[in-house]
């Protein structure tokens, strides 16, 4: 009996690999298309999708999430609770970081209450959007979910200027749509904006209908729920978000500050040739 074939065969060997691999692959397996032509030990030939083809379609996800550049590759490991310079604030920060690690190892739980979470601070740059737009990232690349990230203030710019829009994809039914039906909407400094009765109708009806459907929505803000009473006199806004979202409170001071100071000191060190 021949036991050179007793052993399990790999589905194709390097001869067998019709595909050539180059550098357009960042695993260099493939040419580039994210596809692999092979030939089986059977002599039949498949397609077969090569790593790189996932990763792809992940930066896509990310990439019409709308998340700005700066913010593509960032992890919740990426948010930094000891950068900040008084005791509190790196204690509250760990805190915000450890919801957000156990939200997306809980997210499908979460999704099934259609719960996202409330991050407040008054303080600009405290690291709201950085820690919102990481949990995003997270949930694209471990569960594929689609997700939109817009600043309220953009949000509402592009619904009014939708009205003289001839493009039937960004009219403001469209827009309003897209909104609503996100499977996961980032809503960055809500309360920035300057209400009127049209925007917060606008943003009743965004929240009413996720809060319906049980998309979860992550907002970031400079007031805590509670105050967001003053802000939308209806009413309705405050109320939803308390249904929708877990408040996580942040920092009360600018991370933005700091790491602008430590870069501007790295230029400058680098201006007098004295950085490595």
């Amino acid at each position: 009996m021949n036991t050179s074939n007793d052993s399990v065969q790999p589905l194709y060997k390097m001869p067998g690999r019709l595909t050539k691999a180059t550098d357009d692959c960042m695993y260099r397996e493939c040419d580039g298309s994210g596809m692999i032509h092979v030939i089986r030990e059977d002599d039949s030939e498949v397609m077969m999708m090569c790593r790189c083809r996932e990763y792809k379609e992940l930066l896509h996800k990310i990439k019409t999430a709308r998340i700005p550049d700066e913010y593509l590759d960032k992890r919740i490991n990426d948010f930094d609770a000891k950068i900040y310079q008084v005791k509190k604030s790196v204690e509250v920060a760990q805190y915000a970081k450890r919801i957000a690690t156990r939200y997306v190892e809980q997210y499908l739980e979460m999704e099934d209450m259609g719960k996202g979470l409330y991050f407040y601070s008054n303080t600009k740059g405290a690291g709201k959007t950085l820690l919102s737009i990481a949990i995003v990232n997270e949930l694209i690349i471990e569960y594929k979910i689609k997700s939109t990230y817009i600043s309220v203030v953009n949000m509402l710019n592009e619904m009014k200027h939708s009205f003289s829009n001839n493009d039937p994809k960004r009219n403001f039914y469209n827009l309003m749509e897209s909104f609503k039906q996100a499977p996961v909407l980032v809503m960055d400094d809500l309360g920035v904006e300057k209400t009127t009765d049209w925007s917060e109708e606008v943003l009743t009806q965004i929240l009413d209908e996720r809060m319906s459907y049980k998309r979860p929505t992550i907002i970031t803000s400079n007031m805590p729920i509670r105050l967001l009473q003053k802000k939308y006199p209806a009413g309705r806004i405050k109320s939803r978000i308390e249904k929708m979202t877990f408040p996580v409170v942040m920092p009360e001071e600018s991370v933005r500050e700091i790491i602008s100071k430590k870069e501007n000191e790295k230029i400058a060190m680098m201006f007098l040739n004295e950085v490595d």
